[in-house]
């Protein structure tokens, strides 16, 4: 510091507290200027944005704005100063919302905008662009439904949430889904996703139209006018029927055993853990979905439906009837209450209360599940129980359609693998991909300057697009539950199975 700056300092001391407040604002103003350093007319262009000027001059305004909030905040202040305060509060916010716009106008490849434009003006031609970069993005993915396929109507809002019907109603399939997308293509590909084994014919209603790109927000929230599991108990359709036989049949087993009911369980959690074994090594490693180079693809949809129970092959405890300490009793009360039942259908409504909350993996044949937040003691007591089906709420999230080689390296859960070199991790990755894409198992292309990006335009599965570790112990799974469907994609079984002879054989593609 200059003897100049130090005589300031010292000569600070002696003001008054106000004073010296006042003198370090006029200070503070000299050094956050922009205006003080505003470029020639030579540096920029008339119709030139001057970025770096616009950026420096909003983050100086919105410490300006927090400034004004601080001071008149003080308890000094003796008289009501709120609504003045929660005014330049609000300013903060809109200068912070404006600065994170002009970023993201910057930075998307494309935008031109009009000069003079206003901010509102702005927001509409990045959403806007932001919307047809996501539809663009669409276009590679490939979908074919047949004639006679199932139809569906989506009704997507301003914000971005949809609701979709059909009148084609199956005991086993859905009847209405709610869900948030960008866009209203976006919201068709995720449904698409969810029926991936058997693709519907999609339309809208009211018919779509250029929509604001949007976030997963809490105006896109349509869950309230999506189905419950309640009302898909009072549909009293076949597979409750078969559920409640069932439950029926489990109620008489329990009887014969008198009051062993723990011996019961027990058995039957050893005969599953010696017959169908959990083997998901990571619930994350089923239905991750790699993040994608555009993050505006957030779609998602949920819906209530009938799960067949052998399909969820994942839940929080892998050992079937064994939950390390946490809640054991919860197996044997529900065989209890089983037990004293008087009325069945009472007792089926208070097994699925609250609702079970399952996350699933779509596949080329169909479709496996893991436990999410919730229902995983009543996974187990089902299976224990030898009930066939759950009924269930049920979420899915949309395949982003292209994925850099680093965002497949990112959908691997985090089990240690990750200590090996990035370098390493990359090459593996991508030798993988180009045996898929040779051996046709997906569809797609690697661009880039260095081949990258894989852009889709069929994928099976997201698992497949694993380390081989997981991407093996996943096959194996969807083999025994759909038998000779890794023949259908042309993958040999032992290959598909073990990881060693799934990398030799993607690499003698």
């Amino acid at each position: 510091m200059t003897a100049l700056g130090r005589l300031v300092l010292a000569l600070a001391r002696l003001l008054e507290d106000e004073e010296r407040a006042t003198v370090g604002h006029r200070l503070a103003e000299g050094v956050h200027d922009v205006g003080s350093r505003s470029p020639s007319r030579d540096e920029h262009a008339d119709d030139e944005v001057d970025w770096s000027y616009l950026w420096q001059a909003l983050l100086d305004a919105s410490d300006h704005a927090h400034r004004i909030v601080t001071l008149l905040e003080s308890e000094r202040i003796s008289f009501d100063v709120s609504a003045i305060t929660e005014e330049a509060r609000v300013l903060r916010s809109q200068i912070n919302a404006t600065y994170e716009l002009m970023c993201e106008a910057k930075a998307l490849d494309g935008l031109a905008l009009a000069a003079h434009a206003s901010i509102e003006e702005i927001w509409m031609q990045s959403v806007l662009h932001r919307a047809a970069l996501v539809d663009a993005d669409l276009d590679s993915m490939h979908w074919a439904s047949e004639p006679d396929a199932p139809a569906w109507t989506i009704d997507v809002d301003e914000h971005g949430g949809f609701v979709a019907t059909t009148s084609e109603v199956t005991d086993a399939g859905p009847w209405k889904f709610w869900g948030s997308a960008a866009t209203a293509a976006s919201a068709a590909h995720t449904l698409l996703w969810f029926f991936h084994d058997r693709p519907p014919n999609i339309m809208f209603d009211p018919p779509a139209s250029r929509r604001p790109l949007v976030s997963n927000v809490v105006n896109a929230d349509r869950s309230p006018e999506g189905p419950t599991v309640p009302e898909l108990l009072v549909r009293r359709d076949a597979i409750y029927v078969e559920h409640v036989t069932a439950v029926q049949q489990a109620r008489d087993a329990l009887h014969r055993r008198g009051q062993d009911i723990e011996g019961f369980l027990a058995e039957r959690a050893n005969e599953l853990n010696a017959t169908d074994t959990q083997r998901l090594l990571h619930n994350k490693a089923l239905t991750a979905i790699a993040p994608g180079s555009n993050r505006d693809h957030l779609g998602f949809a949920s819906t209530v439906m009938w799960v067949p129970t052998r399909l969820v092959v994942g839940t929080r405890h892998p050992v079937w009837g064994d939950f390390g300490g946490h809640r054991d009793e919860i197996p044997v009360d529900i065989a209890s209450g089983l037990l004293d039942a008087e009325d069945l259908d009472t007792f089926t409504a208070k097994f699925f209360s609250p609702k079970i909350d399952l996350m699933m993996a779509p596949g080329w044949t169909g479709p496996l599940y893991h436990v999410g937040s919730d229902g995983n003691h009543r996974v187990h007591t089902a299976r224990m129980l030898g009930l066939p089906w759950l009924a269930a709420a049920i979420k899915v999230q949309a395949i982003r359609p292209s994925s850099g080689i680093i965002d497949l390296l990112n959908m691997d859960p985090d089990d240690g693998a990750k200590i090996q070199s990035f370098e390493r991790r990359m090459r593996d990755r991508t030798e993988l991909v180009i045996g898929l894409l040779r051996r046709g198992v997906i569809a797609g292309e690697l661009t880039g300057d260095r081949g990258e990006t894989l852009r889709f335009r069929r994928l099976p599965a997201a698992w497949l697009l694993h380390r081989a570790e997981y991407a093996t112990a996943i096959n194996a799974i969807y083999e025994k539950c759909y038998p000779g469907a890794l023949a259908q994609l042309g993958i040999p079984l032992e290959a598909g199975t073990d990881p060693v002879a799934w990398r030799c054989w993607l690499a003698g593609a």
